[in-house]
């Protein structure tokens, strides 16, 4: 089953001389269990691709669709409850909230649902990324290792269809070992370097 597809993706910036085409008729498609990495250089339109594919962004033209709903005709509060369901992301900066604990970051897109978290899923993800024992801190009496591992725990908990991944390639093993849960799943993972 096909998790992600986009077709003929189009976005660009400024116009004459200075038009930036950071996608031009950009399509792909993520299969259940399939791990995709996006691979470029700085400017190459990584980010917009990922922004795109995860309904942050709007594409002059073109679609995505996740598990078969397509997004471009969802209203922003349809779009913000659909990702929060649908889509995993894992942000390079992790954007923790500083005044939640790791705990109450993690399960946070859960919560916003108003429902409860699949508890022996969440212990299973706090044993696989080593967060024993970390729950209670904030993000600022956390090291970087740390906040990074809740902010994969925050992109796992809801079960996503799909996690979106804009990270640097020294976290590319790590980002392999989401797919391995998500393999588990049978999902999709995808995923974006900076160098």
């Amino acid at each position: 089953m096909t998790i992600l597809k986009a077709s003929h993706l189009k976005k660009y910036y400024g116009r004459d001389e200075s038009l930036v085409k950071a996608l031009d008729d950009v399509s792909l498609s993520v299969e259940d269990g399939q791990f995709v990495a996006i691979v470029g250089t700085s400017g190459s339109g990584k980010s917009t691709l990922l922004n795109m594919l995860g309904g942050l962004d709007v594409p002059a033209s073109g679609a995505v669709q996740v598990e078969n709903e397509s997004m471009e005709k969802m209203t922003e509060e349809q779009l913000t409850v659909f990702r929060r369901r649908r889509i995993g992301f894992i942000f390079q900066n992790y954007n923790l909230i500083p005044y939640l604990t790791a705990y109450e970051n993690i399960v946070l897109p859960v919560r916003l649902d108003g429902k409860e978290e699949d508890g022996d899923f969440l212990k299973e993800i706090v044993r696989f990324l080593e967060l024993d024992g970390k729950l209670a801190n904030y993000p600022s009496h956390l090291s970087g290792g740390q906040q990074q591992r809740v902010a994969i725990a925050r992109a796992l908990v809801s079960k996503p269809a799909i996690i979106l991944a804009d990270v640097k390639w020294s976290m590319v093993l790590i980002v392999y070992c989401v797919y391995s849960v998500q393999k588990k799943r049978k999902k999709g993972t995808l995923y974006t370097n900076r160098a």
